[in-house]
């Protein structure tokens, strides 16, 4: 298990190149903080603090953190769905995603849900952040527990999916 039972209430995040963003972590080394590249051709880094403390990044990405599962533990893929979803659906839309993390919460390769609002952003804009413990041979269970199906109906032109693995 990542952390105990107190509820995270802001997640920040922060992108550069690996050298600068490991030499943050390793300055914060007492912070939860989990190094990601992006998938594809690892040219893309991403730093995630969960620690749920003051920001210390120049120029981060802040997100208020609405739900997150009781079983947050930590995998090695992060998996964002951003939504740009309009006002009237945002509750419809919240308590899916909070149902679809209890249906999956037996899942052997899911490890976390969480939830998030862009501080910094427009207020009906969501993100869904997935970790899972995985491998190739594991895709297709992955596919099978896809959020992004569930979540169907609030897909639209400004959807989309970005895909990181942790570095050690």
């Amino acid at each position: 298990l990542f952390r105990s039972a107190y509820v995270m209430k802001n997640l920040n995040v922060s992108f550069g190149s690996e050298p600068v963003l490991r030499e943050i972590k390793e300055k914060y080394a007492s912070r939860k903080m989990t190094l990601l590249s992006n998938s594809a051709k690892e040219t893309s880094f991403q730093l995630v603090d969960f620690s749920d403390q003051k920001n210390v990044f120049y120029s981060p990405n802040r997100y208020k953190v609405l739900f997150e599962s009781p079983f947050l533990n930590m995998g090695d893929i992060f998996i964002y769905d951003f939504f740009d979803l309009a006002g009237d659906s945002l509750s419809a839309f919240d308590e899916k995603v909070r149902h679809w993390s209890g249906i999956n919460a037996d899942s052997s390769f899911l490890q976390s849900v969480l939830l998030l609002s862009p501080l910094d952003g427009k207020p009906h804009n969501r993100a869904v952040l997935t970790i899972w413990s995985t491998n190739k041979s594991d895709q297709v269970t992955l596919d099978t527990h896809d959020l992004k199906k569930t979540l169907e109906p609030y897909v639209n032109h400004n959807y989309f999916r970005t895909t990181y693995k942790v570095l050690l």
